[in-house]
């Protein structure tokens, strides 16, 4: 059984689709949003978070968008900004700010891909007295 995103996440994917392949995944007990399987943005109760990082963060606050914060206004904060409901009327303000959030996205995966993975370290085989 394929999983169905709710109809505002299908609206937000719409609005959204310039930017390329966009998809929603289940997510943090809300959406997930990728484009061309990058995430950048999160549905949380029909409201739209775009990913933002310490490169594009001050962009998202000196609009006075409020960051995500799912356990509450005390809660921890995710570096995800609300997007307020009347930007969602018109491409021409959304996305701008979604370019930004995918390109944190982009350079999240990238820092990700760029991780070198440390050796294991091997056990050294115990020899007992009788193998000897």
């Amino acid at each position: 059984m394929a999983l169905v995103a709710n109809e505002f996440v299908t609206m937000v994917a719409d609005l959204l689709s310039p930017l390329g392949q966009i998809t929603a995944k289940r997510l943090f007990g809300g959406w997930g949003l990728y484009c061309d399987g990058t995430v950048f943005a999160l549905v949380f109760k029909d409201v739209l978070f775009l990913k933002a990082d310490d490169l594009c963060r001050t962009r998202f606050e000196a609009k006075d968008l409020p960051p995500f914060r799912p356990h509450g206004p005390d809660g921890i904060c995710i570096a995800y900004f609300e997007i307020p409901g009347d930007w969602l009327e018109d491409g021409d303000d959304i996305l701008p700010y979604a370019r930004i959030a995918l390109d944190a996205g982009l350079r999240a995966l990238a820092a990700k891909n760029a991780k070198v993975k440390k050796p294991r370290k091997r056990k050294a085989a115990k020899i007992s007295e009788n193998s000897r």
